[in-house]
C-alpha cells in the first residue's frame, strides 16, 4: 500500500502499535511501526526517549544501526530477522533496521517493522544523521 493509499483511510488507534516518523537530512523520510507486545519494556523506553537523533552505522547488505543511549536488557530476543524488521541490540543500546535477511551472532529484541520501502535506508552513507519522532496520532482524544 503506497502512502497515497493511506491518505483516504482513517487510521485506527492501537494500544500495541505506535507509528514513528524517521527522517534523514537531505535523503528523505519513512514511517516505522513499533509493537509494544513484542518487547514492552524496550518499546516504552524508546518512546520516552523520543524525539532522538543519532549518526548511522552501516553494515553493508545487513543492517543500519543508530545508538540510542537507552539501557535495557534482552526481552523476547531472537537471532534471525527479515528485511524490513527493526530490533534493539541491548548490548550497546542500538536500534537496528534490517536491509536483508540476517542471522545475528547476538540476541536482539524485536520491536517493529518499516512501513515503506527500504529506499531511504539503502541510500544512507556513514555519518548521516537519522532523526526519529513519534507520528501525530489521527483522531487522538482531547
Amino acid at each position: 500500500m503506497s502512502s497515497d493509499d493511506h491518505e483516504g483511510v482513517k487510521k485506527e488507534l492501537s494500544v500495541s502499535k505506535v507509528e514513528c516518523k524517521v527522517r534523514v537530512r537531505g535523503k528523505g523520510e519513512f514511517v516505522i511501526e513499533l509493537y509494544k507486545h513484542l518487547a514492552p519494556i524496550t518499546v516504552n523506553a524508546l518512546m520516552r526517549a523520543l524525539p532522538m537523533s543519532s549518526r548511522v552505522t552501516i553494515y553493508p547488505r545487513a543492517m543500519v544501526c543508530v545508538l540510542t543511549g537507552i539501557k535495557t536488557g534482552v526481552e523476547k530476543q531472537r537471532f534471525e530477522y527479515s528485511k524490513g524488521e527493526i530490533a534493539f541490540l541491548a548490548a550497546n543500546g542500538s536500534l537496528c533496521f534490517f536491509t536483508a535477511n540476517v542471522k545475528s551472532a547476538s540476541p536482539l529484541n524485536p520491536i517493529g517493522k518499516l512501513q515503506s520501502d527500504l529506499g531511504v535506508l539503502e541510500r544512507l552513507t556513514a555519518g548521516d544523521v537519522l532523526e526519529i519522532s513519534q507520528a501525530l496520532e489521527i483522531g487522538a482524544q482531547t
